[in-house]
């Protein structure tokens, strides 16, 4: 037997996605966002509610995002639950030390194994209550401890973590159970 629920934005899995911005004094900012995914080949979208992320790109236009991992789930977590509006160091008080990304003026994170740098495409139904952003990737960093033989991103290695809107936790992403445009031609 099966049970109903009311609809809820259970989408799974879902990234823990960590954007950094620049303060207007230039202090490292980072915030957590759940609620994104991809937009197609070379964009991505980000639900984004009023922050002092969001004030960071109306003013800039550039940002990072990390992808947190089982090693950054407390300060992931910190990051999101307090506000940059309140809280200006809290990068500082979350450990994490940052360089300015190669391409973006914007912080990549030194604890993160792979960080995009992005740059606002659109803005979508802009409110004061935020916004969904449409941002253009134009450029990826990987860690090379992070790396496959390959010489590509290694997913497996980096122990992502996912949020879990149903429980309200996080969950680490398991291994490789199969290959994309190949498994399913054992039913050809």
């Amino acid at each position: 037997m099966k049970k109903n629920f009311t609809p809820k934005a259970w989408l799974l899995p879902q990234p823990v996605l960590i954007i950094g911005t620049y303060d207007a004094d230039g202090t490292p900012n980072a915030m957590n966002a759940a609620w994104g995914g991809q937009w197609d080949a070379s964009k991505i979208m980000i639900s984004l509610g009023s922050h002092a992320t969001t004030d960071n790109l109306n003013r800039l236009g550039e940002f990072t995002v990390a992808f947190a991992t089982k090693d950054t789930m407390n300060a992931s977590d910190y990051v999101g639950i307090v506000s940059g509006r309140k809280q200006s160091d809290k990068v500082a008080r979350a450990g994490w030390n940052s360089e300015k990304g190669e391409t973006v003026n914007a912080p990549v994170f030194d604890c993160f194994p792979m960080t995009m740098e992005c740059k606002v495409s659109e803005k979508l139904y802009e409110s004061k209550t935020g916004f969904y952003l449409i941002a253009d990737i134009v450029n990826i960093i990987c860690d090379e401890k992070y790396l496959a033989e390959d010489g590509k991103p290694d997913v497996e290695k980096m122990q992502l973590i996912t949020f879990d809107p149903v429980h309200n936790g996080y969950i680490q992403l398991g291994g490789r159970v199969g290959d994309a445009f190949s498994s399913g031609k054992a039913l050809i």
